[in-house]
């Protein structure tokens, strides 16, 4: 009867999230963030003013300059107060899923790494973003809100 009730709930609640991973190796270092599409034209629209629509592979090709600067000014990584460069970025559309990716170099041992994040909180006050940073074989995580957008993790 519980599970009923929890399926019920999900479809009258809608639920907004996005993943973040970050693995960091030696030789190369790779973030993914994980949007559902309809949730980042809307953030889209209201940051850049107009509607973007990137419900096919040629749109989202034709969108990635306006993606750039929105993932530039609302994720932003640094590593032992260096900040992480976000360039070269790799669009992937997964069903109803948009994967963004970019690679980085940082060779030296870490000490911390800081993450800012901001996606879809204009849009969606009860937006959660699930951050997971895989370094030297440990995993980490960690659940933005839009209460909570920045968080520093020791090593």
């Amino acid at each position: 009867m519980s599970l009923l009730f929890i399926k019920i709930l999900f479809l009258l609640h809608p639920f907004y999230l996005s993943t973040t991973e970050i693995f960091i190796n030696e030789d190369m270092s790779d973030v993914k963030i994980k949007i559902f599409r309809d949730d980042l034209e809307d953030g889209l629209r209201l940051f850049h003013g107009n509607s973007i629509s990137i419900d096919s592979d040629r749109k989202l090709e034709i969108a990635s300059e306006e993606i750039d600067e929105y993932i530039k000014n609302k994720f932003q990584l640094s590593i032992d107060r260096y900040d992480i460069d976000i360039s070269m970025i790799r669009y992937k559309l997964i069903n109803d899923l948009v994967e963004i990716s970019f690679g980085f170099n940082y060779e030296e041992e870490i000490n911390e790494i800081n993450i800012m994040i901001n996606i879809l909180f204009d849009v969606y006050k009860i937006q959660k973003n699930v951050v997971l940073i895989n370094y030297k074989s440990k995993v980490d995580s960690y659940i933005f809100s839009f209460s909570d957008r920045e968080k520093t993790f020791i090593y």
